[in-house]
């Protein structure tokens, strides 16, 4: 993050200096900041954009306090304050992949989301509740991560998945929640909704219970209605842009993990491995010559145990052979 803000920091004007001062006022009476110096690396490049882009606007020159250098000008305050949070820990995202969700300028303003909060759900874990600042509510299936603000303040709620949750928000016309996924963010007010995103998936899956939600991915907007779900898929190998597929779909299959079920609707072996990874945290090794698999639709009850449910996928995908051992699942034909 701190090498991000480097590079953010080199094409930055006085503007953009400027919103970030604004958006640390709103936050900063909720901020809890030890005493700090910045590094000199970018202490050195701030004094050369100051000098630059700020000629005529500094109060008062730079002066030496102790081994800390100080200009007396609100940019420079907000810039400093912003390094010292990614010095203390706190996570600043300046930039992401296709799509720059969080430094995209909104009016005069920069949004500039700082996620102070990680909650994580290993893999093998039954799910976990999470209540958020606002009240909402959270529901992590296993091997997921959740980043979001102690409080939320400015303008809207905004949180980080990566894996699967279900969200139950609370309502706030005045502030709408947003979930930043891979390539793509879930904007609401107040609603029902679970995201499947994990890193490792070859889509994404928005699906809306009640309520609204609209999904972004690049330009293009899909607002969804109650029993609908938007997939993201995304290219192979990274080349192209992702397509976005709406369609209506079950919600209680969808929601089928809260209750301990694993569902395998219109699923291939790699997909049901996947799945078996991450419930049971166990690694799933191919062995030469395992072929290309039909797709299949069933599900599998967690509490059943890995090895019951190995012998349920040998009879889904017939020819091939599951074998555990210890934390490894090994495939063969």
């Amino acid at each position: 993050e701190y090498a991000t803000f480097l590079e953010w920091l080199r094409e930055a004007d006085l503007g953009e200096l400027n919103a970030i001062a604004d958006e640390h006022e709103a936050l900063h009476e909720s901020w809890s900041l030890p005493v700090a110096g910045p590094s000199p690396e970018w202490v050195a490049m701030l004094e050369g954009k100051l000098d630059e882009l700020g000629k005529g606007e500094i109060e008062t020159p730079i002066r030496n306090i102790g081994d800390r250098r100080v200009i007396r000008r609100r940019v420079w305050v907000a810039a400093a304050s912003v390094v010292v949070l990614l010095s203390t820990g706190a996570i600043l995202y300046m930039q992401r992949p296709s799509i720059d969700k969080t430094s995209v300028v909104k009016g005069q303003g920069l949004v500039v989301p700082v996620f102070s909060q990680t909650t994580e759900n290993p893999a093998g874990s039954g799910q976990k509740e999470l209540e958020l600042a606002d009240g909402s509510k959270v529901w992590l299936n296993a091997a997921t991560s959740i980043k979001y603000p102690a409080t939320f303040t400015g303008s809207e709620r905004v949180v980080e998945l990566s894996g699967e949750a279900f969200f139950e928000v609370s309502k706030d016309a005045g502030k709408p929640f947003r979930v930043l996924i891979k390539d793509a963010e879930v904007e609401v007010l107040g609603t029902h909704f679970d995201i499947m995103a994990y890193e490792n998936e070859p889509v994404s899956k928005t699906t809306l219970i009640d309520g609204a939600v609209r999904l972004e991915s690049d330009a293009t907007p899909f607002d969804l209605k109650p029993g609908e779900q938007a997939i993201v898929h995304y290219p192979v190998s990274g080349v192209g842009e992702p397509q976005v597929e709406v369609k209506e779909v079950d919600a209680n299959a969808v929601l089928s993990w809260r209750k301990g079920y694993i569902d395998l609707t219109d699923a291939d072996l790699q997909t049901a491995m996947r799945a078996l990874k991450r419930y049971y945290n166990v690694d799933i090794q191919y062995a030469q010559g395992v072929p290309e698999t039909h797709r299949i639709t069933g599900g599998l009850i967690l509490q059943d145990g890995l090895q019951h449910n190995l012998e349920i996928l040998e009879g889904f995908f017939e020819g091939l052979h599951f074998k555990s051992n210890g934390k490894i699942v090994t495939v063969t034909r």
